[in-house]
């Protein structure tokens, strides 16, 4: 008889750079969906000094596993064994008063809900929760379009622009301006998207018509973040040109592109069907301020 393979022996352990093979094997089986997780390992090769990754195997082999990093405040739970899971949430639980005052938890939804658990125990409520859905669109997938030469990625001298419009974009999506609740956090973040060449933007004589971020590329994927056009020059069609030509010049470098997005965004959900995304995975998202 074959045993089923969730009833062996869960081994919690913390990952270490010697781990690196069997972390890249395990995220690989879906490298759209872990894109995150698979760069941050290509950058960091389990070794960045303030960051934690444990691992949870059974019989051996990685079920679960979760990034929490430091000072980003992330905390990304990963696995869909029920059990392997719960002693990720008590990791996460453990390491409460090692976490920065604002985090938050990012994954699969039944990852996250899971993770939820003990810090709710804890009494830790979010400030903000999102359901959300997770989406990847394939080259063939993208509509032709009018090639768009103008969107360039963001230079230094475009700080105020990126600041701004930044501030607007988490305004509307999280419910808070990042200039009052964490203003150097936010202006060192603008400074290294100006710098790196992670943010892209479309302007004309009008002013901004759309920008977006690059949070994560491999030669798998590239995920999308931080999508905007300005609410008074939506329905113009500015989004969908600007996110085509986006898409586009990543498929340069990655065989995918990919999102997530807030299941309530009606107009978001609709643009990016018409642009050939389908959707992958459910997911969840849960922003906490101590207030500590």
């Amino acid at each position: 008889m074959v045993p089923h393979p969730r009833i062996g022996p869960l081994v919690l352990d913390r990952l270490s750079p010697g781990d690196l093979p069997e972390a890249f094997g395990w995220l690989d089986r879906d490298p759209v969906l872990n894109v995150y997780l698979i760069a941050l390992l290509l950058r960091d090769a389990l070794a960045a000094p303030r960051d934690e990754y444990w691992g949870v195997r059974r019989d051996g082999e990685l079920t679960a596993l979760l990034h929490i990093g430091n000072p980003s405040g992330a905390v990304l739970p990963l696995g869909d064994d029920p059990a392997a899971l719960r002693l990720i949430a008590e990791r996460v639980r453990l390491r409460l008063p090692a976490l920065p005052r604002r985090f938050q938890v990012i994954g699969p939804r039944a990852a996250v809900l899971a993770t939820l658990e003990p810090i709710a125990r804890a009494g830790l409520s979010p400030r903000l929760e999102r359901r959300q859905v997770y989406m990847a669109l394939e080259p063939r997938a993208l509509p032709p379009f009018p090639r768009l030469p103008e969107l360039t990625t963001a230079r230094p001298e475009d700080f105020e622009l990126l600041h701004e419009s930044g501030a607007r974009l988490r305004r509307e999506e999280l419910e808070e301006d990042p200039r009052q609740v964490d203003p150097a956090g936010y202006r060192r973040r603008v400074e290294e998207e100006c710098r790196d060449g992670h943010a892209w933007l479309w302007r004309d004589q009008a002013g901004l018509c759309f920008r977006a971020s690059v949070s994560a590329i491999t030669g798998d994927a590239a995920q999308v973040s931080g999508v905007y056009t300005p609410p008074e020059r939506r329905d113009q069609g500015l989004a969908r040109r600007g996110l085509s030509e986006l898409c586009a010049r990543l498929f340069e470098r990655s065989r995918a592109a990919c999102l997530f997005v807030n299941d309530f965004n009606a107009p978001a959900l609709a643009l990016y069907r018409r642009l050939g995304f389908v959707e992958r995975a459910a997911w969840y998202s849960a922003f906490f301020d101590t207030g500590r």
